[in-house]
């Protein structure tokens, strides 16, 4: 993959990204908003929680102006995989999407929402998705306006969905529909 918009390429995600991963998941500032204060990433662990290829989708290494900023994992969302979400995927394409900005220097630049602009129109137009949802924390406003900004909507509430930090989190499911 390779997908270019404005200053940012979007990449496939490889082997040679760990080193890049570890850095951004032993940031106390990252975790805060991605995986949690509370988990401790080693090589070895980031290698086994962090394949290249991931069933039914994909990983991506996102750059802004060439310098690697950021990661995203995209997945084809079905039945017997569906997260909990309660979503309806019999007879559609789906697809669900986690996302971080590991340079907290570029948080709250657009540069999110063109990487989220430009990685949901790949998935409309070449894997032809119907849906595409994420799960953002209710806590966690910078996301969710990215989200709305790149056309998003919330559709429904997901209490006590996600384990972060020993608690239990309030989730959005939010959706865009080509």
């Amino acid at each position: 993959m390779h997908l270019l918009r404005n200053n940012i390429l979007i990449r496939d995600f490889t082997l040679d990204d760990l080193p890049l991963m570890l850095r951004w998941l032993t940031n106390p500032i990252v975790l805060e908003f991605y995986g949690g204060r509370d988990i401790h990433y080693t090589m070895e662990t980031l290698a086994a929680d962090y394949p290249v290829a991931i069933p039914g989708g994909f990983r991506v290494i996102f750059e802004y102006d060439g310098i690697p900023i950021g990661y995203g994992q995209i997945y084809r969302v079905t039945e017997t995989l569906n997260n909990g979400y309660g979503y309806p995927t019999a007879g559609r394409t789906v697809y669900a999407m986690d996302q971080f900005i590991g340079e907290p220097d570029h948080w709250s630049k657009g540069i999110g929402t063109t990487y989220l602009r430009t990685i949901t129109d790949y998935l409309k137009t070449h894997l032809k998705a119907d849906a595409i949802l994420v799960d953002p924390h209710k806590s966690n406003p910078r996301a969710i306006r990215a989200y709305e900004k790149s056309g998003f909507r919330i559709i429904k509430s997901l209490p006590s969905f996600e384990l972060f930090e020993g608690k239990r989190e309030d989730c959005w499911l939010m959706e865009l529909i080509p």
